[in-house]
């Protein structure tokens, strides 16, 4: 029988397993943590478990969609109309119809009536046009330089800290562009959250792949991926080694880069040039409901953070009785001295900034806090993406990479990892039917 073994058991992973098990292949899906997930992973916490990070599904998410429909969870899907807004200056300005943008006092009315033209004149052009400029200098070109101080600039900075005067431009386009398809009219945009969280979905992939016979094995991170005479013939866990016929790697970058030490060459160099940041995000459990926004960006001197989601402004989670979750996030690089704050300053700083978003605000009503950091979050967009993004298939014919860089421009997704997967399930196929032929 066919052996493939998966390295990492996030949305990549876990979907390109089941793709592969589906086949009649034997698949062992190896995850370094104590559950599946990644970065979409849950955590329980006073009797309930919920994401340690915010997910959200635009319309045009088809692959999560679809898996939905063939894991017959459709019926958790649902869509509810959201809202944003910005905390300008001590003001929470609601921000995402034309009326809306219109009444936006932080611009004068001309620069509020060429933001929302450059939208539209944005979502018009093509990505191999805008790759190679530089956000920055883009954004103020087409919004003006006043809009782009008020607007974008606490985005790049959320997303991208110290990196982002070198993000490409189509980052910023290719966000407007999944966005603008939630847009059912001018004045409504609606997202999608599952029943029950991501959890729902991936732990549904991860039953039915078991049930079809694969094999899931937890805490065990891969050591080394094994070479012979130019193929993949296994990995190393726990000093043992288990034999495979073709190998999906869907770890970062930096640790497939650790675990491949026998591959070399362009391949390998182009994966050392794209810069990755990590996320520090804190998890607040609330009494009481802290705006009416599902999204707030920040742009205040006095306020620590550049955005904030209230989840349950979006997903009701009945399951907390009333309560309300707030994921406060910042990308940051793990070198930054910010990222290793102490949980008790993080919870005091970010307390007194809710508290000018919404001076109501108390710290009485938090009834959890938790700060979540991950080192390799998410990879930069840079300029030559087009370029340096490396090939699922990789130098060595049965070796397989999966990474979020490969969605570039696009932003991440779980959806956009199904995709990855189902990709990288696909050529791992051919691969195999070549090996036999």
């Amino acid at each position: 029988m066919r052996r493939v073994v998966v390295i990492g058991g996030g949305p990549a992973g876990i979907k390109a397993a089941h793709t592969l098990v589906k086949q009649g292949i034997h698949v062992t899906l190896l995850e370094s943590d104590a559950l599946l997930g990644g970065l979409a992973s849950s955590f329980a916490f006073q009797g309930v478990r919920i994401e340690r990070y915010y997910h959200f599904i635009c319309k045009g998410d088809d692959h999560l969609v679809d898996t939905l429909e063939e894991l017959g969870l459709s019926r958790l899907l649902h869509w509810k109309s959201s809202r944003m807004a910005y905390f300008v200056d001590g003001v929470l300005y609601p921000f995402l119809t034309p009326w809306e943008l219109l009444r936006f006092e932080p611009l004068p009315l001309h620069d509020r009536l060429r933001a929302g033209l450059a939208v539209k004149l944005a979502q018009r052009m093509r990505e191999e046009d805008i790759a190679p400029q530089r956000a920055i200098p883009w954004l103020t070109r087409l919004f003006g330089e006043r809009a782009y101080r008020v607007i974008w600039e606490p985005l790049m900075r959320f997303k991208f800290a110290e990196h982002a005067p070198e993000i490409s431009a189509a980052w910023i386009w290719a966000r407007m562009v999944r966005l603008s398809r939630s847009r059912t009219n001018p004045w409504k945009e609606e997202l999608g959250y599952v029943e029950g969280g991501s959890k729902v979905v991936l732990e549904g992939l991860g039953t039915d792949f078991e049930r079809r016979g694969g094999r899931i094995v937890l805490q065990a991170p891969v050591e080394q991926i094994l070479f012979e005479s130019g193929r993949a013939t296994g990995v190393r866990v726990g000093g043992e080694t288990i034999p495979a016929d073709a190998v999906i790697s869907t770890v970062t970058t930096s640790r497939f880069r650790k675990l491949a030490q026998g591959l070399e060459g362009s391949y390998v160099e182009r994966l050392a040039r794209i810069p990755t940041i990590g996320i520090f995000c804190l998890f607040l459990r609330l009494k009481h409901q802290t705006t009416p926004f599902f999204w707030v960006n920040a742009n205040d001197p006095r306020v620590p953070f550049a955005g904030m989601i209230e989840y349950t402004n979006l997903n009701p989670l009945p399951e907390l009785g009333g309560d309300r979750i707030l994921y406060v996030p910042q990308y940051l690089s793990a070198d930054d001295p910010r990222f290793a704050q102490d949980d008790e300053e993080v919870l005091r700083s970010y307390s007194d900034a809710l508290a000018l978003v919404n001076p109501a605000f108390d710290r009485s009503w938090i009834t959890y806090s938790h700060v979540f950091r991950d080192r390799y979050a998410q990879p930069i967009c840079l300029t030559d993406y087009r370029t340096t993004t490396p090939e699922i298939r990789t130098p060595v014919p049965n070796l397989f990479l999966t990474d979020s860089c490969q969605l570039h421009p696009h932003d991440r997704t779980i959806s956009g990892s199904f995709g990855l997967g189902l990709e990288a399930a696909r050529l791992a196929t051919e691969a195999l039917g070549e090996a036999r032929g």
